[in-house]
């Protein structure tokens, strides 16, 4: 009888033990898989931030260079109006409207162009150059 009791006392501890051993191998599998998961999730996170730091930057770029665009577009406008000022166009139409009529056609397709330019159309080719 007390071997009977020993018997049973060893076969409990021994499926305890290999409960508890099969167990710890299935949580560490499971804790190495979420790890991989974890370190994926983490280089896509900071390819992300590198991508969102490389597209700020470049947008600070853009930003500058519009900035500046914009300064040209001032002293450009300021010029155009220091023009107007000095010369009376209706006078001048009036005078020589055959002459003023050319002048603001020729600016006005100038500027339709370059709009479109800007737009993203194709520049026009030069007439004296061949296609």
């Amino acid at each position: 009888m007390p071997y009977l009791i020993l018997m049973f006392l060893l076969s409990g501890m021994v499926g305890g033990a290999w409960f508890y051993y099969t167990d710890t191998q299935e949580r560490l599998a499971t804790l190495r898989d979420n790890n991989a998961k974890l370190m994926m999730v983490a280089e896509t996170n900071q390819e992300t931030i590198n991508n969102l730091q490389a597209d700020y930057k470049l947008a600070q770029e853009n930003m500058l260079a519009l900035q500046e665009r914009a300064k040209e577009a001032e002293k450009y406008q300021d010029e155009l109006a220091a023009k107007l000022r000095r010369h009376d166009l209706t006078r001048l139409t009036l005078q020589k409207p055959g002459l003023i009529e050319k002048r603001v056609n020729n600016a006005t397709d100038k500027i339709f162009s370059e709009l479109e330019i800007d737009s993203g159309a194709e520049p026009p080719v030069p007439a004296d150059q061949p296609e």
